[in-house]
């Protein structure tokens, strides 16, 4: 017998909302006020602080690209000086070859040499700077130095004694080692004791003359030359409103600024309105550890004369001993500061009033709909009995002793019985999920071998069929023998294990219950198993109870077959029909795989084929061709300056076929490096790459940008020869056809992979890309042919981004 007396439900919302509604009126007043004043004054310095990183990032990323602009400006000159000298040596090389090969049966090596010298000691370039020397590789003697004649005939012990480094011998050893090399060093001349000059020199070797052969270039007449164009670039820099750019040495010299009056001075005379000497601290945050920073002055305005707030960020260029520097005013901060507080100020009075008012509001309607709720909730409740009689919430029986209200103990009884007829359907539900699930998990196995992908299905089916074990076996065409592939029992799931005296393949009439499904060429279904004389349970070696065994046919032959054993309830048709879906989907995807690994391997095939004639058309152009047409137009040059002073008509006339050649020669060059990357092989992929940049460049009027971390050499010269035609499709590309402004290649080389991105900020394209053209399907199967990655990524408005990830095979 019940002491306390249940409440009824509908009374339950009322005095339930009376109670909250009160509550909430109370402690939503008290929150909404201290909310509001802490919300203000956050905003407020939020506002100030955003405004100042935001002039931070600015001026600061402003001088990241002046530096950027410094940077890219020198790599570009040392990339064109060491091209030039190279094939300066090239162009060399090929007048000696030519020399050779025209007087070897007249002359002697000593009359080849002289001639040679005097071929090449008259050619100058780059304005005067650029020159040939030649020396025998066997004795280390000096024989023509066209810009110092004092070291000719001077042996490598003579040199080193005069210069202080054994350059003679260094020279030697790059055409000994490797037939030709970039050689870096600092020459001592006789006529300027005590001065050293940087050079940079290409030497090759000539066989036929035991020659090396060179050129030169001072470095410090190259390095000034960029300085200044470098500083008439910075001095017309500038960006937004009233951004600034300067920069002065680490003696305070200032070098450029926007008022030209102030070049020339000293930084440590400028000082604010504030009497703050800004430019002192302009140096000494230059000079300091970190040789960067911020600096915050107040200077006046020239337009209205009236101070504002000013923000500079200085950072040191040690190369050339600069300090560089980006400024801009800061008056927008406090107005922009202002005009927020007063919105905000005006706009949270507005939101306070109408929340008071709406609140008041819900709460009278509340307590009248709860009101007349809870004189309605009597009569909702006998519909809410009637709807629970034909479905159930969950599977979970509900216990009457805890119910708190009377009308919801009918409700539970009710559901009580509800709950039993829903399991079982759950139970049919999770089957088909399982069967869903396993078909989708096999599609993402891509990486798996086709003996654990069986192992997963007949896990699958064992559970599925709620057996006790299950097996799994193929039959050949001719339908003779069947071979198990797989068996697994319940207790160990996750592992499949054959009996030592088990037969794995044998004929379809020894092959027991698998073969028996063949011989029948139907399922079998045995629900009462009684053990006959010389019947077999292969390849089942527990007591059997009952059994199903289900063919699965391909193009009208039997293809596999899988059976279990030992269900807790009897087999039925749906068995059958899960099992049988789930097989044919797993033979699908074994077809599929075989499809895909043969396909493959054609197209690695063809591609192989294919490289290999591009190479071979390539090196003949590189080597025979090119080096031809080079050495006819340097023949040309020097008949073309004996012919000045004697013919000038012929002169100029054989002008003209120089140009042609030239053009010709280009011509080449590009149709050989495209046909076979012979600097991919040599120099690596990141200097085939730089020289991509600059021909895109120069063909395209396009700004194109390369970015390498790491070490290319661990690249095998097949991956770094796929990768570079990728490259090359990508850049010429997005060159010809997305008309961009600037184009990024990004290389990454690591221990175990690489990584390859070609970002451009041109027109991208509306369709699929491998949709798009010949070049993406080439790009996609050089990618499969070195197991790489490739993902194109294009709209109409971002441009296009090509990437390339793979591992590294060395």
């Amino acid at each position: 017998m019940q002491l306390v007396k249940k409440i009824t439900l509908s009374s339950v919302p009322f005095y339930t909302s009376l109670l909250v509604v009160t509550s909430l009126a109370v402690f939503i007043g008290i929150f909404w006020t201290i909310n509001e004043y802490q919300t203000y004054q956050e905003t407020i310095e939020n506002i100030r602080d955003n405004y100042q990183h935001q002039y931070e990032v600015r001026v600061e990323e402003e001088l990241d690209k002046v530096i950027d602009f410094i940077t890219y400006r020198r790599s570009q000159n040392d990339m064109l000086v060491e091209r030039d000298i190279r094939e300066r040596v090239q162009s060399a090389y090929t007048i000696a070859s030519h020399i050779y090969r025209l007087y070897k049966d007249e002359k002697s090596v000593e009359e080849l040499r002289s001639m040679v010298i005097e071929l090449l000691r008259p050619i100058r370039w780059n304005n005067g700077r650029g020159y040939y020397f030649a020396g025998r590789v066997s004795s280390g003697t000096i024989e023509l130095f066209a810009d110092e004649p004092y070291f000719e005939n001077k042996t490598a012990t003579d040199f080193k004694e005069i210069t202080g480094q054994d350059v003679i011998g260094d020279i030697v050893s790059i055409v000994r080692d490797k037939e030709a090399g970039l050689y870096r060093y600092n020459l001592v001349k006789p006529k300027f004791a005590g001065k050293s000059f940087s050079k940079i020199a290409f030497v090759k070797y000539f066989k036929p003359l035991d020659w090396f052969i060179g050129a030169g270039l001072y470095n410090n007449d190259l390095e000034q030359t960029l300085r200044q164009d470098v500083l008439g670039r910075l001095q017309k820099m500038k960006f937004g409103k009233d951004g600034e750019v300067f920069g002065f040495r680490f003696d305070g010299t200032i070098i450029f600024n926007k008022n030209q009056r102030m070049v020339g001075r000293s930084i440590k005379d400028l000082a604010g309105t504030d009497s703050m000497a800004y430019g002192l601290s302009f140096l000494e945050t230059g000079l300091s550890q970190n040789g960067e920073g911020y600096v915050s002055y107040t200077v006046r305005r020239q337009s209205d004369g009236t101070s504002h707030q000013k923000l500079s960020f200085v950072k040191a260029y040690g190369d050339w001993d600069w300090v560089l520097g980006t400024s801009m005013f800061m008056d927008a901060m406090e107005q922009a500061i202002a005009a927020e507080t007063l919105t905000y100020q005006r706009i949270t009075f507005k939101n306070v009033s109408i929340f008071i008012v709406l609140f008041f509001i819900a709460v009278a309607f509340l307590l009248l709909g709860t009101f007349l709720y809870s004189l309605k909730i009597k009569e909702s409740i006998s519909l809410f009995i009637d709807f629970f009689r034909e479905a159930a919430d969950s599977n979970v029986k509900i216990r009457n002793e805890n119910l708190t209200f009377r009308e919801f103990e009918n409700l539970g009884r009710l559901a009580n019985r509800m709950v039993e007829e829903r399991i079982k359907n759950e139970l049919l539900i999770h089957r088909d999920e399982l069967r869903l699930d396993t078909l989708l998990r096999l599609g993402m196995m891509e990486k798996y071998s086709l003996q654990e992908k069986y192992d997963f299905v007949l896990q699958r089916i064992v559970q599925i069929t709620r057996s006790k074990e299950g097996y799994l076996a193929l039959v050949n065409d001719a339908q003779t023998h069947i071979s198990i592939r797989s068996l697994i029992t319940l207790s160990d799931e996750d592992s499949h294990k054959y009996d030592k005296e088990l037969e794995l393949s044998s004929s379809v009439e020894e092959g027991g219950l698998p073969g028996r499904a063949v011989l029948q060429k139907t399922a079998i279904i045995l629900n009462s198993y009684v053990a006959e004389k010389d019947d077999t349970t292969y390849p089942f070696q527990t007591t059997l109870k009952r059994h199903l065994d289900v063919p699965i046919y391909n193009d009208g032959k039997i293809v596999v077959v899988a059976g279990v054993c030992n269900n807790s309830e009897e087999y039925d048709n749906f068995d059958i029909r899960q099992m049988t879906m789930l097989l044919e989907g797993m033979w699908l995807h074994v077809l599929k795989k075989c499809s895909e690994e043969e396909l493959a391997k054609l197209e690695r095939q063809i591609i192989a084929v294919s490289e290999e004639e591009r190479s071979k058309i390539g090196r003949d152009l590189h080597d025979d061709l090119g080096s031809h047409l080079t050495g006819v137009e340097l023949l040309s040059k020097v008949l073309q300056q004996k012919l000045e002073n004697e013919v000038p008509e012929m002169a100029e006339q054989l002008s003209s076929i120089r140009n042609l050649i030239r053009d010709a020669i280009e011509k080449t060059r590009r149709l050989s490096q495209g046909l076979y990357p012979v600097h991919v092989i040599e120099y690596g992929l990141e200097s085939a790459v730089e020289e991509l940049v600059v021909e895109a460049e120069h063909l395209f009027n396009v700004k194109c940008t390369l970015s390498c971390e790491g070490d290319d050499q661990k690249l095998g010269s097949n991956t770094a020869i796929h990768l570079h035609y990728i490259v090359r499709e990508a850049v010429f590309n997005a060159a010809r056809h997305g008309k961009p402004e600037n184009i990024g290649i990004f290389l990454k080389f690591g221990t175990i992979g690489f990584s390859v991105k070609i970002v451009d900020d041109g027109y991208g394209f509306g369709e699929k890309p491998d949709e798009a053209g010949m070049g993406f399907h080439t790009m996609k199967y050089r990618a499969k042919a070195i197991d790489a990655e490739l993902t194109i990524e294009s709209d109409k408005v971002s441009g296009t981004i090509v990437s390339v990830s793979g591992e590294v095979f060395e």
